[in-house]
C-alpha cells in the first residue's frame, strides 16, 4: 500500500482585510463557482445549498497576516498557481472572506 502525503497550499491574507479580528483555527471554505471561494467561521445555510463543494481549512496566524492552508484539490481546481486572485473581507462580518479568481 502506498501512502500519499497530503499537500496543502497557502493563501496569505493581510489582517487589515479582517479588520484586525483574529480568525478561528479552522474555517469552512465553500467553492461557490469557478471564480469564487468563500471562507466563513460558521456554517452558512445559503452557501451550503449553493456551493459546489465545502471543506474545512486550517488557519495559521502570521505576523500581520492570516495564512489559510488550502487543500491541493481546491488549489488546483482554481489554478491558483497561474491565476491572480483578489481577497475581500465583509464589512458586516470580518470572519467572512471572499476570494475571487
Amino acid at each position: 500500500m502506498v501512502m500519499q502525503k497530503l499537500i496543502e497550499y497557502r493563501i496569505e491574507i493581510d489582517e487589515k482585510i479582517t479588520q484586525g479580528v483574529k480568525l478561528p483555527d479552522t474555517m469552512i471554505l465553500y467553492a461557490v463557482d469557478t471564480e469564487h471561494m468563500i471562507l466563513t467561521a460558521k456554517p452558512n445555510k445559503t452557501l451550503e445549498e449553493k456551493a459546489v463543494t465545502k471543506t474545512e481549512v486550517k488557519v495559521v496566524e502570521g505576523k500581520n497576516k492570516h495564512i489559510i492552508l488550502i487543500p491541493t484539490k481546491i488549489y488546483n481546481f482554481y489554478r491558483l498557481e497561474e491565476s491572480d486572485y483578489t481577497v475581500v473581507g465583509s464589512d458586516k462580518d470580518p470572519t467572512t472572506i471572499v476570494i475571487a479568481v
